[in-house]
């Protein structure tokens, strides 16, 4: 059983005495115990575990066993929502924390790394904004490249590479012999765009920081026929769900800089608490939210916010948006 090698491996690194025996596995519960040094144990084997996947664990168990989830890479984030949601780990770089009756450890080397392909088509900026159409409209896999680029606002050459990516990824496949794609493993593609959207699509887009000019909540929404701009983050959360205070705000607009202070009365403050965005996609091509006469982006963006903050609030929010509003397009 090869998660079982991988487990004898990685305790191995470690200068700690490990004795470690599969006990059983219920396909129907998908529970895999094992022993290790005499205590029964839940393993829970993942490729990277990020904080969008630390609610995976939280779930009815059949024993009360102390729970090891065990995985080649996991984010510092979600290390420590792992800890405080108390749950073990163990990782391929000879990071550990395990924390149960009989055995007290905790290894953090800190050089753990990302699992993905040294080049990636669809690890990219451009692939991402492409990504952020097809997992809102998984149709969209057969649209023409001019279409999708024009949406995106990507080159065409960009939307042909993206598109070789998924299938050479396993992310689509053939459907019929009309060439037809069908768009598969859209829950692991979520994953890694949301990788893409927080840490290359979001820096390359950020206009700036602000704080509002006075006290007091503004409110956000474009009426015109050319322009948009609508919250993201914890205040489009709120928007969509009523759940959550936010102390974080993003904005997405189409407008400029100019034009986005005067008309919404911000001030250029970089430790203020207002992200501003330029939108990555073509106004009006993405189903927005609307709540009285306030926007909101669309919310596959919103949960990507939320989980990579890592924030607990913000992931307990973030799950309601999926449940509601992503996991229906999966």
């Amino acid at each position: 059983m090869l998660s079982t090698i991988y487990l004898n491996e990685w305790f191995e690194a470690l200068d700690f005495e490990t004795e470690i025996h599969y006990l059983s596995h219920d396909k129907e519960s998908e529970e895999k115990i094992y022993e290790i040094n005499g205590e029964n144990t839940f393993v829970e084997f993942k490729n990277e575990v990020r904080p969008q996947n630390v609610y995976q664990f939280i779930k009815e168990r059949s024993k009360d066993l102390p729970v090891l989830v065990a995985s080649k890479y996991i984010t510092p984030k979600a290390k420590e929502a792992l800890k405080r949601k108390g749950f073990n780990y163990i990782d391929s770089f000879g990071n550990i924390y395990l924390n149960t009756s009989t055995h007290k450890l905790y290894v953090e080397k800190n050089n753990a790394k990302p699992v993905h392909n040294t080049y990636s088509e669809i690890f990219t900026q451009t692939a991402g904004q492409i990504i952020f159409h097809l997992l809102q409209n998984p149709e969209l896999i057969n649209a023409t490249y001019r279409h999708l680029a024009d949406i995106s606002c990507v080159s065409l050459g960009s939307v042909g590479k993206t598109i070789n990516g998924l299938l050479k990824e396993g992310f689509a496949v053939k459907w019929d012999s009309t060439k037809k794609y069908q768009l598969v493993r859209r829950e692991e593609l979520l994953e890694k765009w949301i990788v893409l959207v927080c840490e290359k699509i979001l820096p390359a887009h950020k206009i700036g920081n602000y704080r509002p000019f006075g006290s007091g909540h503004f409110k956000v929404g474009d009426t015109s026929s050319n322009l948009e701009t609508c919250w993201g983050g914890e205040y489009g959360a709120k928007l969509l769900t009523n759940y959550i205070n936010p102390e974080q705000y993003s904005i997405y607009t189409t407008r400029d800089k100019h034009d986005l202070m005067q008309l919404f009365k911000l001030i250029p403050d970089e430790n203020g608490n207002i992200s501003a965005y330029k939108s990555f996609w073509k106004a009006k091509s993405i189903k927005l939210y609307f709540n009285a006469d306030e926007n909101a982006v669309n919310p596959l963006l919103i949960y990507a916010e939320l989980v990579y903050s890592g924030n607990d609030r913000n992931l307990e929010t973030a799950k309601i948006i999926f449940d509601k509003y992503v996991k229906p397009n999966l």
